[in-house]
């Protein structure tokens, strides 16, 4: 069965064990649809997601739907702008358009169910989704990460001589941030929450879903869940500070310093005191972001939370949010889900949510440092989840076309993360095994999950910004990936291209040039100028952490499925680097329209797919960095291009002999999954997400 957009699915926390919040969503097209595609007039019916289809036919109990009322609230993708002539026939239909977007074509609406398909059948509607639930998905982490190799405190102790991310804004897109915590203060004992927005508190749907569950007592206004405090629900405040905390340890304490201590946070909540929102409030965040960008130089974007990746990712409502947001210039990074265990014990792959699925973002997994700050005890957390992406689209034979795209990107710390605990907040109320330490504005509580590891990177993106402003989105990720540590018998769909490496990251976007930014607005740059600093030579691709001499992996994923490697990528400016172009197998588009003809990289660039062999994937990400120091990778003369519409390059398979199929067990231990399977947790109803992954971690 074809659908025509995404589907978010919104799942609750257990009461059993905490298990975080994840966005479930399921994208469309893994390969932008062709002119003959185009031309041929899908049916109303093939235009909705299939949760949304269902309901056409019955409703049950969901947050986007009202069974006395017989209305469902979609988001409608258009063709182009949002015309009068669709709003004026949301209204005909006896609908009531509720809100309209900036970061995508679209408009929210309550629309009886007799009249989905009236809507659907209109030749500027796209596609239809509904309305889903969305959740959340030195110190310790400091040394962990060597950030504290980029900055020493003052004698004085009230700052940081170095990167501390100051001047930089992190928008935080959550629960919530209490803001009159200690560990968000600055050095005058102001808050660094610069700016606040709540788009979750005027949903009323979401309120009266939640009556209906039991969830909330009858009457009872979502705003006085907080008690004044703007994080009801805990998970905001701690994924804040573990991104931006600044807790100075004292006598024998290590202190809970988040990576960017100085930097200024943004406040958007799109999620309720029980941890809860739609996926229409997430996106209006994310166009809130957008627009408030340039006011408070939001630079970073953090999305702890997580969706059900069934569908491609090309016309899902969020993960085209995500890559207008990035194009706009925001480095958006995004949890990779908490599902790379299954129930039955087995390790599952193809289980990376969604945004995360989306070739544009930073997708970051979990890594246990087992509480040591030396590096060579890391490890992949069991729970993280793997790739490669199992999102996709489905032809009109009933074919199905995956994404298979490399992810995550990086790892980072994850696992047992201490950092602020907002007051009376649900989490530690509700699981007291968390709190860590202190009380009221100088409490402390432990949590887990890629969501935690997440702001992590959100963290290390504001140093390297710090550093040089002239950073674009996907420059950093390359940054982030060439730098980064192999752990230790990992594979490339376990720890993406490595462990997160503050110090050589810095060390690397020291030496470029700080006007790529400007230069590719302007378009004053062309692919294969130089784009180091006068006189700069590359880094030694070392760096020291705890003590310990660790290698840098050397390379970065691209094009959705290529190992890319060599020097000549950060000597001489690549295609890949503008933050509006997004480069998928054989297509790529410059602000979401396909483009026949580009140069991807330079000639010198080497190809590191050939190593990769008939392990495809499961090859270890220690044995691409070795083979790439030994000289077994490609030079790419001609570099990579796309021309008349076809990349001329292979991406890396998923290895000879090997199909990635649903419940398919490619080897003993091992799972493909398509999508996510999740295997504890409450499903309150379809459409329900929850904030990623939250558990008391791993030994």
């Amino acid at each position: 069965m074809t659908n025509g957009c995404s589907r978010l699915l919104i799942r609750r926390l257990s009461y059993r064990r905490v298990t975080g919040v994840l966005l479930s969503v399921a994208l469309l097209g893994a390969i932008l649809p062709s002119s003959r595609q185009r031309a041929q007039q899908p049916s109303a019916s093939s235009k909705l997601s299939g949760a949304l289809r269902q309901a056409v036919n019955g409703n049950d109990l969901l947050v986007w739907s009202d069974s006395l009322r017989q209305t469902v609230r979609v988001l409608i993708q258009t063709v182009g702008p949002v015309s009068p002539a669709l709003t004026a026939a949301v209204t005909s239909a006896g609908g009531v358009p509720v809100r309209n977007f900036t970061s995508i074509n679209g408009v929210l609406a309550e629309l009886p169910t007799a009249g989905v398909l009236t809507i659907a059948a209109r030749d500027d509607v796209e596609c239809m989704t509904a309305d889903h639930l969305a959740q959340q998905s030195a110190s310790h982490v400091e040394a962990a990460t060597a950030a504290d190799k980029v900055r020493q405190l003052n004698l004085l102790g009230l700052g940081f001589s170095g990167l501390d991310g100051s001047g930089i804004g992190i928008a935080v897109l959550d629960s919530g941030i209490m803001t009159g915590h200690n560990d968000f203060s600055n050095w005058l004992g102001l808050s660094r929450v610069t700016a606040s927005t709540d788009i979750v508190s005027d949903n009323s749907n979401l309120a009266q879903f939640e009556i209906n569950l039991g969830l909330l007592p009858l009457g009872l206004n979502l705003n006085l869940l907080g008690l004044g405090n703007r994080d009801a629900y805990g998970h905001g405040s701690h994924v804040a500070g573990t991104a931006a905390g600044r807790s100075i340890g004292s006598g024998a304490s290590r202190g809970f310093d988040g990576i960017a201590p100085n930097a200024n946070l943004i406040d958007v909540r799109v999620l309720d005191g029980s941890g809860l929102g739609q996926v229409s409030d997430v996106i209006a965040g994310i166009d809130w972001v957008i627009g408030h960008k340039s006011q408070y130089n939001i630079r970073v974007m953090n999305l702890s939370l997580g969706a059900e990746s069934s569908e491609s990712y090309v016309t899902d409502p969020l993960c085209r949010a995500v890559r207008r947001a990035v194009a706009s210039g925001i480095t958006v990074v995004v949890a990779g889900g908490n599902y790379g265990l299954a129930s039955n014990g087995l390790e599952r792959y193809g289980s990376i949510t969604a945004p995360g699925n989306d070739p544009s973002v930073i997708t970051v997994g979990s890594a246990n440092t087992h509480q040591t700050d030396a590096r060579f005890d890391d490890s992949v957390n069991y729970f993280s989840s793997r790739g490669p992406t199992r999102s996709f689209v489905v032809d009109e034979s009933s074919v199905k076309h995956y994404d298979n795209l490399l992810k995550p990107d990086v790892i980072a710390p994850g696992n047992r993360i201490v950092s602020a605990e907002s007051r009376a907040c649900w989490l530690a109320q509700n699981n007291p095994q968390l709190h860590s330490s202190g009380t009221g504005t100088n409490a402390f509580m432990q949590l887990s999950g890629t969501s935690i590891a997440s702001p992590v990177v959100a963290g290390a993106v504001a140093l390297l910004l710090q550093k040089n402003p002239g950073l674009t989105p996907p420059l950093i990720k390359a940054i982030l990936q060439y730098t980064a540590q192999q752990s230790p018998n990992a594979n490339i769909c376990e720890q993406g291209a490595g462990l997160l490496n503050i110090e050589g990251a810095t060390r690397l976007a020291g030496v470029l040039r700080t006007d790529i930014s400007t230069a590719i607005a302007r378009g004053t740059i062309n692919v294969g100028d130089p784009i180091m600093l006068a006189g700069a030579t590359m880094p030694t691709p070392t760096s020291t952490i705890a003590g310990q001499s660790v290698s840098w992996g050397g390379y970065l994923f691209a094009g959705g499925s290529h190992i890319l490697a060599g020097t000549e990528l950060f000597r001489r400016y690549q295609g890949i680097y503008n933050p509006a172009l997004v480069w998928v197998g054989d297509r790529v588009a410059v602000n979401e329209s396909p483009v026949a003809s580009v140069q991807l990289t330079t000639p010198g660039v080497l190809n590191a797919d050939v190593i990769a062999g008939s392990y495809g994937v499961f090859i270890t990400g220690s044995a691409i960095s070795n083979a790439i120091a030994s000289g077994q990778s490609l030079t790419l003369s001609q570099g990579i291009a796309a021309s008349g519409g076809v990349v001329l390059a292979d991406g890396t398979t998923l290895g000879q002999g090997i199909t990635l199929a649903e419940g398919i067990t490619l080897a003993e231990g091992i799972t493909l999954a398509e999508g996510i399977t999740l295997a504890e947790g409450i499903t309150l109803a379809e459409g329900i997400t929850l904030a990623e992954t939250i558990g008391l971690g791993e030994p």
